[in-house]
């Protein structure tokens, strides 16, 4: 889940066949917390959308930058754990791990971080597929405030390039994976 609230560098297996209709794509600071917003509509059903996004081990085809997606139970409640590799340019590279746990309904993915497990002090990713026109239309918001020190002032345009790129790349891929009309 970490890829989708980090959601970073352009897919290039998102090729130009998708036919992603983005009517928002807005990438800002609330505070300490890095906020994206997208809307679009996919041309692949809302079934076959939650399909890829409950697909945790293969969130690595979807974001070359995340290395491992898992899924677990602690205490009963679903957990998932995410590895990636980032990068902001060329300046600040590191390894990143985020622990979630999981609210999963129809339609409806939430992912909240724990606090003081893995690289972020705060997280929360929701994501709404409904179905609209023939395909997909989902909103998805992303939270978060890493754990680590950056120097704003210093990545702040590589931060919202990648989160824009990447949110962008993520979700072209995930229409791709779940096929128009599939």
């Amino acid at each position: 889940m970490f890829a989708l609230l980090l959601a970073i560098p352009a897919l290039a297996a998102a090729g130009a066949a998708n036919a992603i209709d983005v009517s928002k794509l807005q990438v800002g600071e609330q505070g300490r917390r890095y906020v994206v917003e997208f809307e679009a509509q996919l041309a692949a059903q809302p079934a076959a959308v939650m399909r890829v996004l409950l697909d945790f081990t293969n969130y690595p085809a979807l974001d070359p930058r995340i290395l491992l997606a898992r899924r677990s139970l602690r205490d009963g409640k679903p957990l998932l754990f995410t590895r990636l590799r980032g990068c902001l340019g060329s300046v600040f590279c590191r390894t990143m791990d985020r622990y979630e746990f999981l609210d999963v309904q129809p339609g409806h993915l939430i992912a909240t971080a724990i606090p003081g497990e893995g690289d972020v002090r705060y997280g929360l990713t929701e994501i709404k597929v409904e179905a609209k026109d023939g395909g997909t239309h989902v909103r998805y918001r992303n939270e978060f405030d890493p754990s680590f020190w950056m120097p704003r002032w210093l990545v702040r345009k590589a931060m919202y390039t990648t989160l824009h790129d990447g949110t962008l790349g993520m979700f072209r891929a995930i229409e791709s994976r779940a096929g128009a009309g599939g």
